[in-house]
Formats: structure tokens, C-alpha cells, sequence
């Protein structure tokens, strides 16, 4: 018999921040306003039904493994928890089924938008426009992603087809409107702005163009109430919207509070620059921790942190330099800096209990991989994280529970399994035949893990073979 909270296994790796090239958004998302026009959400998973979706479609492939819409949602619940990798391996899997899915290209679009890999993603929306030309969201993301590269008469062609199937699509009319303003039409762009705002009030980017275009037609109360309502809205850059306000104002001969918006505006253009140096010194240190230059790296992230000391990508990732560097001291000091920048940043918070799981606190670890997971239910290796800390804690029951969890969102995940088969082994007083399913598929995925077996089981495991 042995004791699964006194094994000795390797811990889950430490996750750096996403690669977010220098010259995309800070905000980098599959919706909101982009260099470029307006890029339409993905279809929408409520982040705590992630988990749930994923188990379901599991459930759907293991009773049809042909069925390509199975893999599709597979991929799109495994992309909105941000699984990539896995995502896109649903995807590429539902694909080889059905070569015609719209709506996997679509997602694919979506992830290689998220890498900001430009050309890949405008291939693969095109790719979606024919297997279904009558996917209006196919046609939107590729208009998006032709006005990021301001070709503006080929995004007009793909909006007007999007209409054609989906009169009342909201993203096909406040690119329209993006559009108009660009090429010096404000009335034009007023016309379909108003229309997006029509079939989704809460648009707050249609606001903001809205609000331009109405200052182009010399209506500056209105530009006032457009910009104002795009401000109470989820506007991921308000600088812009703020200088509008500014303008608006002044036109209006409210001057004192004119003054007032056009030094916040300021404000919030100098933080975009030194949001964008942050960037650019953090994207450099990413590159050089992927080639192993671990030093070159730790002070291209020190850099970042000194233009921006509240970016917390730059402290996850400086973290996790550190780590590998040997400096737990200052690992811990940089992923806490990144949690308390940052108190829903998922990577971080499930770094950070990964300091203190190798520590000995499993009580501190438990902490911060259930913040982990509450602010990225998806978030596979934080389940898996949170289970073996809940092992060490002597939770049994819950920690089975989270490897469970972790399995079903990342069936790849070689620790979960045999994390879960020496748990199971260890309540069942020996090696049951789930136990060593669970082992032997471990062992599979990472033969490597082999020498972190208990000596019982390493010897019961070699017997069976």
C-alpha cells in the first residue's frame, strides 16, 4: 500500500503569457475594435459553462466519432477556455470529417486572429466563405481582416453579401460605417452606424464611429450623447472616444469641460504609448525565452516593466524566466506583482500557486489555483495544478474531482492521468484496472514518467505487462 500525497511527481510547467506580436492591441480578443474596423465575438460560451460544454462534446464524439460537428464544438469551447492547442487539433479533426464546415474554418480564423497571424486568418475566413457563402460571419471576420489591411472595396463586397444573408447583422453594418468614415462620407457612416446600434444597443464601438461621424455633419450634441454612451460602454480603448468628447464639447461652448476631457484623452494616450514600449520590449523578451536566451529575456521583460510597472504580462513572464533561472525568490516577488496588476490573471495566479505547491504550502497553492480557475474555468493545467495541491492538502475526494476536470477539458495531459491513477490506486488500498487505465495512459503520453512511479506501483505496473 502507499500514500498518494507522499509521492515525489514533477509539477505541471509554469505558463507564459500568450506571444501577442507588438503591433496588435493591447486588448487582444476575438471582439472589440480593431486597427482596421469592427471584429465580430465568436460564437459565445459562458465562461462558466466551458467545462460543461467540453464534457458534452466528448460525450458526443465518443458515441460518433465521425461526427464533425462534435469536433466542432469541441474546438470552439477549447478556444473560448483558452486551450489553443487543443482547439485547434478538434478543429483540424472535424475538418478531416467534413472539409465543407464553415463554421471550423471560422474558428480556426478566430485563434489565427488571436495570434495576430494576419495573412493565415484572412486564408482561412476565405476558406469559410467557400465552403458556405452564406455564412455571414465568415464574410464579416474576412471584411474585418481586409480593412485591417485597407482594402476597403473588397470588405465592402463581403459586408453586402453578409447582408444579403443576415439583414440584421450589427458587425456587417458599423464596418459599412467604418467605411464611410474612412473614405469621408459621415453621413453614410452615420446611416449604418445608426443601424448597428438598432439590432445591438450595446454596441460601444459603433458609438464611438457614430459619434465621429455626427462631428463630420456638424452635430455636435449629438457626437456629445454618441461618445458619452460609447464611454459608458465596454470600450477597450476609451483615449479616442475621449478626445471626440473633447471636440464635441468645445463645439458646443462647454470649454471648461472641453479642457477637462482633452487632458484625460492626453492621459490616456500617453498610457497607450507606454503600454505599446511595454509591449514591444515584452514580445522581444517572448522571443528570446523561446530561443533559451534566458538572461536576454529577463531584461527585455525588466525593460517592459519600467516603461509599464502595472504590465502584468511582463511580471508572469519575467516569472517565469526567473524560475527557470533557479530564482524561486524572485519568481514568487514577480508572479505576485503580475496577480496584484492583474487579480483575474489566470496564467499568473496558477504560476504563483505553483511557487508555493513546490514550496510545501499547499494550503497558499490551493488558494491561488482556485482564483486560477474561477477566472478561467478552461484553464486545463490549473485544474490539474489545483488537484495535486489538493492531494498534498489530503483532499482526496476534491482533488479527483479537479484531475477529472482537468482530463476532460486536455485528455493530453500526461501528469493528470497518472495523478489520478495513483489517487485511485491509493483509495482503493492497490491497483484497480481504472487505476492502471489511468496509469498506462500516462505512461503513454510521457514515458518519462515512469521514474516518478512509487516503487509498488512501478513493480505492479511491470508485473501486468
Amino acid at each position: 500500500m502507499f500514500s498518494a500525497s507522499s509521492r515525489k511527481l514533477p509539477l505541471a510547467i509554469l505558463i507564459a503569457a500568450s506571444f501577442c506580436p507588438a503591433a496588435a492591441p493591447a486588448y487582444q480578443a476575438s471582439a472589440g475594435t480593431q486597427a482596421g474596423g469592427l471584429s465580430p465575438p465568436g460564437a459565445a460560451i459562458p465562461a462558466d459553462q466551458v467545462v460543461a460544454a467540453v464534457a458534452k462534446a466528448r460525450e458526443e464524439i465518443a458515441q460518433d466519432p465521425q461526427s464533425a460537428q462534435a469536433y466542432l464544438l469541441l474546438g470552439r469551447a477549447l478556444r473560448i477556455g483558452g486551450n489553443i492547442q487543443a482547439a485547434g487539433k478538434a478543429l483540424d479533426r472535424a475538418l478531416a470529417i467534413d472539409p465543407k464546415l464553415s463554421e471550423a474554418w471560422v474558428e480556426k480564423g478566430l485563434i489565427a486572429t488571436r495570434r495576430s497571424s494576419i495573412v493565415t486568418a484572412e486564408s482561412l475566413f476565405r476558406k469559410a466563405v467557400a465552403a458556405d457563402p452564406a455564412n455571414p460571419q465568415a464574410r464579416v471576420q474576412l471584411a474585418t481582416i481586409l480593412l485591417q489591411q485597407g482594402m476597403f472595396d473588397a470588405a465592402r463586397a463581403q459586408l453586402h453579401a453578409a447582408l444579403q444573408s443576415d439583414p440584421r447583422n450589427a458587425y456587417a453594418y458599423g464596418n459599412l460605417g467604418y467605411i464611410h468614415l474612412q473614405q469621408g462620407d459621415p453621413r453614410g457612416a452615420a446611416d449604418a452606424l445608426r443601424k448597428a446600434i438598432a439590432y445591438q444597443p450595446d454596441f460601444a464601438q459603433a458609438d464611438e464611429y457614430l459619434g465621429e461621424a455626427l462631428l463630420g455633419m456638424g452635430n455636435a450634441d449629438g457626437a456629445r450623447a454618441a461618445f458619452e454612451k460609447a464611454l459608458a460602454g465596454n470600450l477597450p480603448d476609451q483615449s479616442m472616444a475621449t478626445y471626440g468628447l473633447a471636440r464635441a464639447l468645445k463645439s458646443l461652448g462647454r470649454v471648461a469641460q472641453a479642457r477637462a476631457e482633452y487632458a484625460h484623452a492626453a492621459l490616456l494616450m500617453r498610457q497607450m504609448v507606454t503600454l505599446d514600449r511595454a509591449q514591444d520590449a515584452d514580445n522581444r523578451g517572448l522571443q528570446l525565452w523561446h530561443e533559451g536566451h534566458l538572461n536576454q529575456a529577463a531584461a527585455s521583460f525588466r525593460e517592459a516593466i519600467a516603461a509599464d510597472p502595472a504590465y502584468a504580462d511582463s511580471h508572469n513572464n519575467l516569472g517565469g524566466v526567473l524560475w527557470e533561472l533557479k530564482d524561486a525568490v524572485g519568481a514568487e516577488r514577480e508572479f505576485t506583482e503580475a496577480v496584484r496588476a492583474d487579480p483575474k490573471f489566470a496564467k499568473a495566479l496558477n504560476n504563483l500557486g505553483q511557487v508555493y505547491l513546490t514550496e510545501g504550502h499547499a494550503g497558499e497553492a490551493i488558494q491561488e489555483f482556485r482564483a486560477a480557475v474561477a477566472a478561467s474555468p478552461g484553464f486545463a493545467v490549473a485544474h490539474l495544478n489545483l488537484g495535486a495541491a489538493l492531494l498534498r492538502a489530503k483532499q482526496p475526494v476534491a482533488a479527483e474531482t479537479e484531475l477529472r476536470q482537468a482530463l476532460a477539458l486536455d485528455p493530453t495531459l500526461a501528469l493528470a492521468h497518472i495523478e489520478l491513477g495513483l489517487q485511485l490506486a491509493s483509495s482503493a488500498g492497490g491497483i484497480t484496472p481504472e487505476a492502471r487505465k489511468e496509469l498506462e495512459e500516462g505512461l503513454r503520453l510521457n514515458p518519462q514518467l515512469w521514474a516518478s512511479l512509487p516503487a509498488a506501483v512501478y513493480a505492479d505496473l511491470m508485473a501486468g505487462k
